[in-house]
């Protein structure tokens, strides 16, 4: 390897914690998906400080106000490995904050090898659903879909806000940026009974336009001219939400552009992203048979390859969790009494999410002190928000949470 790495995740990717001597970043909830991926780089000799970097950005913010985050991650890479020149690995929307910062006046001409893995350089329709209606898209990725959710009720709490359109508006501007492209052609569409034929709305036309794609794919040739060592990634095999039917707009604000009723789906994509928007712009091309989050580690291999490591890593990682428990509460006085396999992250140091992979069991939350709190618990199979309230006679209050194999959970108090 001539160049350091600098790697650069997607969307729900980072947390970080406030300190007196500043933000304390690190995956979060997400590390199930990167944290094996970063096992499964050192074994092709990167090291994190040494000669890979993670590029932690805010990703809630609209993707070029993160440009300067990207800029200072290849600078420190640069200024501690004496290198003039990074190679930069991206995943998802992790990609799109590359092509900002190269398509910018701020480049640096310090991108030699530039990859990336299931970018959707085209947008994708999923997005419309977090933007359009405050909701998760049907049937993607259970894990991305938890992610969202409770990313959204965090901010919810934070901003002080109950309706999750304001809160994705206002606050997570990001998710407008992933929407579809003029690229990435018409898919919204109705069928309406008079007609015998699907409708398609002409994407120019929309009430919400994603300009910030629409721009970057314009100026597309800038890239090219910056960088040539590109590499594209794609997963494939996988049933991704390709058009959308809809019925007549709900209003100017809650789905402008039409309800959706209905999905049509194409085995061509990784679950989240179009095989056609991965592969959207020009490079040396990868398609692998597995889903958004697998690719990850699925890409090691190549990654060898192009990366010039010449002994072979050991890539064991299952692509998708079967089933989980996700728990993020309101105040740090809540406790989770969890097994080893549970995991506490400390969220924008206000909240407290608890991850455990493997959740079949009885699990007791209980409050240590006399005051109200909330608790959102989900699993792949649903997910809900509880409040707890201690008697004033009482030092606190408990419940339990029984979750089975398969994912189902009921609540018992006491």
């Amino acid at each position: 390897m001539d160049n350091p790495v600098v790697f650069v995740h997607g969307i729900f990717g980072s947390i970080f914690t406030p300190t007196p001597l500043g933000k304390i970043w690190s995956f979060g909830p997400a590390a199930y998906a990167y944290s094996p991926f970063i096992e499964n780089l050192g074994k092709l000799g990167l090291v994190e400080g040494k000669n890979l970097f993670i590029c932690y950005y805010e990703w809630w913010k609209s993707i070029p106000d993160s440009v300067d985050t990207l800029k200072l991650t290849i600078e420190e890479a640069k200024a501690k490995t004496g290198n003039t020149k990074v190679d930069l690995i991206c995943h998802s929307m992790g990609g799109l904050l590359a092509r900002s910062y190269i398509e910018s006046d701020k480049y640096q001409f310090d991108v030699d090898r530039l990859i990336f893995l299931a970018t959707p350089h085209f947008g994708a329709a999923n997005a419309y659903y977090g933007w359009e209606g405050g909701t998760v898209a049907p049937e993607d990725d259970d894990f991305i879909n938890m992610l969202f959710k409770g990313f959204l009720w965090i901010f919810s709490k934070i901003k002080g806000e109950s309706d999750a359109i304001a809160v994705i508006r206002k606050y997570i501007p990001s998710v407008k940026d992933l929407m579809p492209s003029r690229q990435y052609g018409n898919y919204i569409f109705m069928y309406p009974t008079r007609y015998d034929k699907i409708l398609f709305k002409n994407i120019e036309y929309m009430k919400v336009i994603n300009e910030f794609l629409n721009s970057l794919n314009e100026q597309i040739g800038i890239l090219y001219d910056r960088v040539k060592k590109i590499y594209v990634f794609s997963g494939d095999g996988i049933y991704t939400n390709k058009f959308i039917q809809v019925e007549k707009p709900v209003s100017e604000i809650v789905w402008p552009d039409g309800k959706p009723v209905g999905v049509i789906r194409d085995d061509k994509g990784d679950g989240t992203v179009l095989k056609k928007s991965a592969l959207g712009i020009e490079g040396e091309k990868f398609i692998v048979k597995t889903g958004h989050i697998g690719i990850l580690n699925d890409s090691i291999p190549y990654l060898q390859q192009i990366l010039g490591v010449k002994e072979k890593p050991q890539v064991s990682i299952l692509e998708k969790v079967v089933s989980y428990l996700s728990m993020v509460t309101d105040k740090k006085i809540i406790v989770l009494d969890r097994s080893k396999n549970a995991i506490s992250y400390d969220i924008f140091g206000k909240f407290v999410w608890h991850l455990n992979l493997k959740p079949e069991g009885e699990y007791r939350i209980s409050v240590r002190e006399p005051f109200s709190s909330e608790v959102y618990i989900e699993t792949n199979k649903g997910n809900f928000v509880k409040k707890i309230k201690p008697s004033r006679f009482a030092r606190g209050v408990s419940m339990s949470l029984e979750v089975d194999k398969e994912g189902n959970f009921r609540v018992k108090d006491g």
